[in-house]
């Protein structure tokens, strides 16, 4: 045989004239399964997050700060603008959340009832024939006029006279870092803007007036003033005490009337202040 053939024992092509094919051995059996793919790599871990930057921190800081000054501003706004509003208390009546004062009622076993005041000051004498002693649903005690009624707005307690000429208010002082003055003459400055009329007749640091209770410290202030009341179509002036009480906590009492009634206000805040008692 001579050319290129193909050997079936061999299973290969062969030259003609070559010698015996050697035997080879047959090819490895083929795996079962498939070896496993290479595994993937483990993820790398994240390190500690960078901190911001410094700029972003301040900025921060600036907003947060921002934000209080400014809900300051608008606390001191609120209680500014209820010194002499005309706009007057919120209209609702709640008589009810004045009641007037009597002795402690006691309970079964003997000792004062929960709603009793624990601290009572010492009367400085008897009140007029047209005044009682309330103890007010928001904190305290006071002397009011028989007949006034009570109401209570944003901008604190009131009791009212009939004809809604004459009135008192009650709040607290809730300005930070401030003292009774300090408070009557910023009020001054922003009442001077606000009402036509505007006058101030008198603004001092002064003491608890004569009369008042021992709940009343000498750490106090006083201001006198007038303006033109719309709601009145009248001139109305005003006495303003502001005084840090027994308690620690700054109030103001103002009682306001007609120009013409003076000095009915001042004995109307004497007698109030003869009755005033925080809640303790």
């Amino acid at each position: 045989m001579t050319g290129r053939h193909w050997n079936e024992e061999t299973q290969r092509w062969e030259e003609a004239g070559s010698g015996p094919a050697t035997m080879s051995s047959p090819p490895p059996p083929r795996p079962d399964f498939a070896p496993p793919p290479t595994s993937w790599p483990e993820p790398e871990l994240a390190g500690p997050a960078a901190p911001p930057p410094a700029g972003r921190n301040r900025r921060f800081a600036l907003v947060m700060v921002g934000a209080a000054v400014l809900g300051a501003a608008v606390a001191t706004t609120v209680v500014l603008v209820g010194r002499g509003d005309d706009a007057g208390p919120d209209p609702k009546r709640t008589r009810a959340a004045a009641t007037t004062s009597a002795p402690a009622s006691a309970g079964p076993t003997g000792t004062p009832s929960a709603t009793s005041p624990t601290s009572t000051p010492s009367p400085t004498g008897e009140l007029p024939a047209d005044y009682r002693e309330v103890t007010d649903a928001a904190g305290f005690t006071l002397a009011v006029p028989d007949g006034w009624e009570r109401t209570e707005s944003e901008q604190g307690v009131f009791y009212t006279s009939a004809d809604e000429t004459s009135l008192i208010q009650v709040f607290t002082i809730e300005e930070p870092d401030t003292t009774p003055l300090a408070s009557l003459r910023t009020a001054s400055e922003t009442l001077s803007s606000t009402n036509p009329g505007y006058e101030e007749v008198s603004l001092e640091q002064t003491a608890a007036p004569e009369g008042a209770s021992d709940a009343v410290t000498d750490d106090a202030a006083e201001l006198v003033y007038a303006y033109d009341s719309k709601k009145l179509d009248a001139r109305r002036k005003v006495v303003d005490f502001s005084f840090t009480a027994r308690d620690g906590a700054q109030y103001a009492v103002l009682v306001a009337g007609p120009d013409d009634e003076w000095p009915a206000q001042r004995t109307r805040l004497t007698t109030a202040l003869s009755r005033f008692s925080p809640a303790f």
